[in-house]
C-alpha cells in the first residue's frame, strides 16, 4: 500500500497534511522506500495536525480537549429527554450536523429563522452544550481551528506545507491551507481504460474476486492488491467468510491471515467482551440476591473464568441441574448449594457474594469495583489468550478508563448505571485487531481514496453507490445546506462528487477492474451509469467456481412394510400438520420430559384422568350423581383423589396438588350435574382401530349413553387453549376425537376442559342440546353427518400419505415444536417444492 505521487522534492522539514490515517501510512511507506527514514517529513491527518499544533502552541493551556466519546456522552445526556427511539443513530446525526456547522462556518443560532422544529431543538441542545464547555473550560475538536487561528497567523512556519487526499475541502480546511500556503499533491498519470464486468449475484462476484486475489498473490507475492467494497460495513461478515474459505484461513489468527479487512466492528461485539459484561452483569445480581438462569449458564460455561478447564465436566452437569429447576431465576444461596462438584466456582461465588459495594459511588470508584470483580472471577486467567483476544482485552482496558474521565460529570451513581455507561462506550468503539504484513487489502471506498496498488478491483459499482442520492442533514434546513454547498445537498453536487470519486477509484492502480452484481440480497441492482459492463467470462475460471445447484426430489420415503404402528393418533395428527413431521414417527425418537419443579403437567393431567375413571366407575349415572349430598360428594371426591395420588412421594407439592385437585374435580362435577340424564358405559377403554389399513390402539377416556339412546365420547383436556374449532378444518388441529368418531358407533364427541380457569364442554354432536353449552357455540356447531364424512376423508388421506411415505416439508401454522419446520418449509418453497 503506497501512493502514486512525486515525492522526490519533499524534504525532512516539510509537512504533509492528508485526509485520513491510511494515507499517512501510505505516504510514509512510499517516502521510506524512496529515501529511507532519514528524510521523513511530518505526515499527519488533518485532525491530528490540528490537535498537535494546538498542544504545541498552548503548553500552559487552561482548556481541556474533550474526547469524542465525552462529546457523544454529553450530547446524549443533553438531548435524552427529547429522544424516544434509536438514540445512537440520533446522536450520530446530531454530532454530524454540529460538525458540519462548525467546519462550514454556519451560524447555528440563525437556523431558527426557518421555523422548523428540528433546527430549533438542535439550537437548544447545542446552546446547552456550549454553556457546559464554557463553564467547565473545555473545547472539542471542532473548536481547534478557531482556538489556533491567532497562533497560526503569527507562528513561524518551517519548511513547505502540502495537502493530499481532500476531494472537496471544507471551508475550514480551505482557510487553514490558505494560511499555511499548502500546495496540493496530485496523482502521477491516469488510468482511463478500465474493464468492467457484471455478475449474476453478489456471491459470484465476491468469490471471483477472492480467486483473482489468491491467484495474483501466489504468482506474485510481492505485489500489493487493493479490493474496494463500497458497502463493506454491510458485507463484512460475508466477505470474511468467502475469503476465509478461499484461502482456507478460517481458524487462522487475524494477524496471520493472507488478507486484511480495514473495517472493524464494535468492541462490544467480540465474544471476549460479551463474556466480560455477562460476568459483570451476574455480579450485580448477587447484590439483588437472585440470579438469572440463562445468564448463569452463559457465565459458568465461559472459557475465560477461573477453573474453566479443570471443572469443565462438572460445570456441564451444573447446567443440567439448573435447567431442571425450571424457573427463570433462583436465589444466590440456592445456586451456591448446587456447586459442591465445582469447588473453584463455589469459591468464586462465595467471594463475590461477600463483596460489599456502596449504593452510591463515583464513576472513578466504580472502575475499581469492576476490576475487583473481574479479578475475583479470574477473568482471562485460565488459558493463554490468542493474539486477537489479547489485543481486544488490551483495548477494553484502555477504553474502560473513560469512567475516570466521566467522573467529573457524575457526582455519585451506582454500579449498575456505571456498567451501563461503560457498556455504551465499549459498543461505540470500533476496533479491529492488528493485521499482519498482508499484501491483500480489503477496504471501503473512502478508506481507499488516495492509495495506490499494483492491482485493484472495485466491486458493487451499482447506481446506489454512484451517483448515490441527495442526503440532507436532519437538523440543518435544506435552504442552508444548498447555500453552503454541503455534500450531497443538490444534484449538481452529487454529480460532481460522484465524478471525483470515480476519478479517485481510477487512480487506485494501473491495473484496475470494476464489477457489479445484478442481484444482491434477493434485490435487483442497477449498474452505475458512469460505466459500461460486460458479462464476466466464467468459462475462464476453474471448475470449483459456484455452479447452479442441482435439486432432487426428496419429499417421499419408501412405503411402510408393517401397517401396525404405535402412537397412531399422534402419527395421523402429525401427518396432517406436516408430511415430514408425520414421517419422523418412523424414526422411533424418544420423547423427553421438560425440566419442572414438583409434579409435572403430564402427571397432573394423568391424576385427573385417574380420579374421574375411578369416580365414574362407582357413580355410573347422572341420577346417582344428583342424589349425592354436598358432604357425600366431597368425601367421595377426596377418596378417589387420595387413591390417585397414593404413589406420589410425600411433600408440600403433594399437599398442594391434592387441594388443587379437590377444587377442580368438584367444579367439574358441578358441570356434569347440569346435563340431562346420562349413563357412563366405559371409562379408559382400549380398542383397536383400522384406518385405511393402518392399525393402532386407542384409549377412550369415557363413553356415555343419553336418555335418547345416543352415544357420546368425552375426552378430558387439562390444557387452557382447547377449542371446538380444533375439531374442524383442514388440517385438523386435534385428530384424536375425530378418529374415535369414525371408528366407533357414536352420535357425538366432546372435549371436557378441566382446569383452574374453567370447566366446560366443547362439542360436535348430532343433538346440539344434549350438553350444557352456550347458544353461540351451538349455532356454530356443524352438521354431524357432514362433519363425519369430512373427518373420514381427511383421516383416510392422512393414513394413505403416511403409508406411502409422503414427507414433504409443508407445516401448518403452529405445527412445529422443537425443530424449525418453518425454515425448512421456506427453503422447500424457494426450491419449487423439490
Amino acid at each position: 500500500m503506497r501512493v502514486n505521487l512525486d515525492l522526490s522534492l519533499i524534504k525532512a522539514n516539510d509537512t504533509i497534511i492528508v485526509a485520513n490515517n491510511r494515507q499517512v501510512l501510505a505516504i510514509k511507506k512510499s517516502i521510506s522506500k524512496l529515501n529511507g527514514t532519514s528524510k521523513m517529513p511530518k505526515v499527519s491527518s488533518y485532525k491530528s495536525w490540528l490537535e498537535g499544533n494546538w498542544n504545541q502552541n498552548n503548553p500552559s493551556r487552561s482548556l481541556r480537549l474533550l474526547t469524542q466519546f465525552e462529546v457523544r456522552f454529553l450530547l446524549k445526556e443533553i438531548s435524552k429527554e427529547d429522544v424516544t427511539s434509536n438514540p445512537e443513530a440520533f446522536i450520530d446525526e446530531l454530532i454530524k450536523c454540529y460538525t458540519i456547522c462548525k467546519t462550514y462556518f454556519i451560524d447555528i443560532t440563525e437556523l431558527s429563522s426557518y421555523g422548523a422544529i428540528p433546527p430549533k431543538l438542535f439550537i437548544g441542545w447545542i446552546s446547552k452544550y456550549d454553556k457546559f464547555k464554557t463553564a467547565n473550560k473545555c473545547i472539542d475538536h471542532t473548536d481547534l481551528f478557531r482556538a489556533s487561528l491567532k497562533s497560526l497567523k503569527t507562528q513561524n512556519k518551517e519548511g513547505k506545507y502540502y495537502s493530499y487526499g481532500f476531494n472537496e475541502p471544507t471551508p475550514e480546511q480551505k482557510k487553514l491551507f490558505e494560511i499555511l500556503k499548502c500546495r496540493p499533491m496530485l496523482h502521477q498519470g491516469q488510468n482511463n481504460n478500465i474493464p468492467a464486468f457484471s455478475f449474476n449475484n453478489q456471491d459470484n462476484e465476491l468469490k471471483t474476486i477472492a480467486k483473482w486475489a489468491k491467484e495474483i498473490s501466489i504468482n506474485n507475492p510481492d505485489k500489493k492488491i487493493g479490493i474496494v467494497i463500497p458497502n463493506l460495513n454491510k458485507l463484512q461478515h460475508i466477505v470474511k467468510a468467502i475469503f476465509d474459505l478461499e484461502f482456507t484461513s478460517t481458524l487462522i489468527e487475524t494477524h496471520q491471515k493472507p488478507y486484511n479487512i480495514s473495517l472493524g466492528i464494535p468492541l462490544g461485539h467480540y465474544p471476549l467482551i460479551q463474556h466480560l459484561f455477562s460476568i459483570l452483569q451476574i455480579s450485580t445480581q448477587f447484590i439483588k440476591g437472585h440470579i438469572n438462569h440463562e445468564l448463569l449458564i452463559k457465565v459458568v460455561t465461559s472459557p475465560y473464568i477461573k477453573g474453566a478447564k479443570s471443572e469443565r465436566d462438572s460445570r456441564a452437569l451444573l447446567v443440567s441441574k439448573v435447567l431442571k429447576i425450571g424457573a427463570t431465576e433462583s436465589s444466590v444461596n440456592k445456586i451456591i448449594s448446587l456447586l459442591d462438584k465445582c469447588p473453584l466456582l463455589k469459591e468464586i461465588f462465595i467471594e463475590i457474594n461477600t463483596i460489599k459495594t456502596s449504593k452510591t459511588i463515583s464513576l472513578e470508584d466504580s472502575l475499581d469495583s469492576v476490576n475487583l470483580l473481574l479479578s475475583c472471577w479470574g477473568f482471562t486467567s485460565d488459558r493463554v489468550l490468542s493474539s486477537s483476544e489479547y489485543q481486544i482485552f488490551e483495548k477494553y482496558q484502555t477504553e474502560s478508563l473513560i469512567l475516570n474521565k466521566l467522573s467529573i460529570y457524575y457526582k455519585k451513581t451506582n454500579l449498575v448505571n456505571a456498567l451501563d455507561i461503560l457498556s455504551a462506550h465499549i459498543s461505540a468503539v470500533i476496533f479491529q485487531p492488528k493485521s499482519g504484513l498482508s499484501n491483500i487489502h480489503i477496504m471501503g471506498s473512502l478508506e481507499a481514496e488516495g492509495l495506490f496498488f499494483d492491482h485493484a478491483w472495485v466491486s458493487s459499482m451499482t447506481s446506489n453507490f454512484l451517483p448515490g442520492r441527495i442526503k440532507m442533514p436532519l437538523f440543518i434546513p435544506s435552504k442552508t445546506s444548498i447555500e453552503h454547498k454541503l455534500p450531497n445537498s443538490s444534484f449538481e453536487l452529487v454529480t460532481k462528487e460522484s465524478k471525483k470519486t470515480l476519478e479517485n477509484l481510477n487512480n487506485l492502480s494501473f491495473d484496475t477492474t470494476y464489477s457489479y452484481p445484478k442481484n444482491s440480497s434477493n434485490r435487483e441492482e442497477l449498474p452505475t451509469p458512469y460505466l459500461d459492463f460486460d458479462e464476466f467470462p466464467f468459462e475462464g475460471l476453474s471448475e470449483d467456481l459456484p455452479r447452479d445447484l442441482e435439486y432432487i426430489e426428496d419429499f417421499k420415503a419408501s412405503k411402510i412394510i408393517e401397517p401396525s404402528i404405535k402412537k397412531g393418533v399422534k402419527t395421523l395428527q402429525d401427518q396432517m400438520s406436516c408430511g415430514f413431521k408425520g414421517f419422523t414417527n418412523r424414526l422411533s425418537i424418544d420423547n423427553f420430559e421438560e425440566p419442572h419443579i414438583g409434579i409435572s403437567r403430564l402427571e397432573q393431567g394423568n391424576l385427573i384422568h385417574k380420579i374421574l375413571e375411578t369416580f365414574f366407575n362407582e357413580i355410573k349415572t347422572s341420577t346417582k350423581l344428583l342424589q349425592l349430598s354436598d358432604n357425600e360428594l366431597t368425601l367421595l371426591i377426596e377418596k378417589h383423589t387420595v387413591s390417585a395420588i397414593l404413589k406420589i412421594p410425600n411433600s408440600n407439592f403433594k399437599v398442594n396438588e391434592k387441594n388443587r385437585l379437590l377444587a377442580i374435580i368438584n367444579e367439574y362435577l358441578d358441570l356434569e350435574k347440569q346435563r340431562d340424564y346420562f349413563e357412563v358405559l366405559e371409562t379408559e377403554s382400549a380398542s383397536e382401530v383400522n384406518i385405511e389399513g393402518l392399525k393402532f390402539s386407542t384409549r377412550i377416556d369415557r363413553m356415555d349413553k343419553m336418555a335418547s339412546g345416543t352415544k357420546l365420547i368425552i375426552d378430558y383436556k387439562t390444557g387452557k387453549n382447547i377449542k371446538a374449532s380444533h375439531l374442524t378444518g383442514n388440517p385438523l388441529k386435534e385428530a384424536q376425537l375425530p378418529i374415535y368418531a369414525i371408528t366407533n358407533s357414536v352420535d357425538g364427541i366432546s372435549f371436557a376442559t378441566i382446569n383452574s380457569n374453567n370447566c366446560e364442554f366443547k362439542a360436535i354432536t348430532k343433538n346440539k342440546f344434549e350438553l350444557p353449552i352456550s347458544k353461540q357455540a351451538s349455532n356454530k356447531m356443524p352438521d354431524w353427518d357432514s362433519q363425519l364424512t369430512e373427518w373420514k376423508s381427511s383421516l383416510i388421506s392422512a393414513s394413505q400419505n403416511f403409508q406411502s411415505g409422503v414427507a414433504s416439508v409443508l407445516p401448518a401454522k403452529n405445527a412445529c415444536d422443537y425443530c424449525n419446520y418453518d425454515l425448512l418449509c421456506r427453503i422447500d418453497k424457494s426450491s419449487n417444492n423439490r
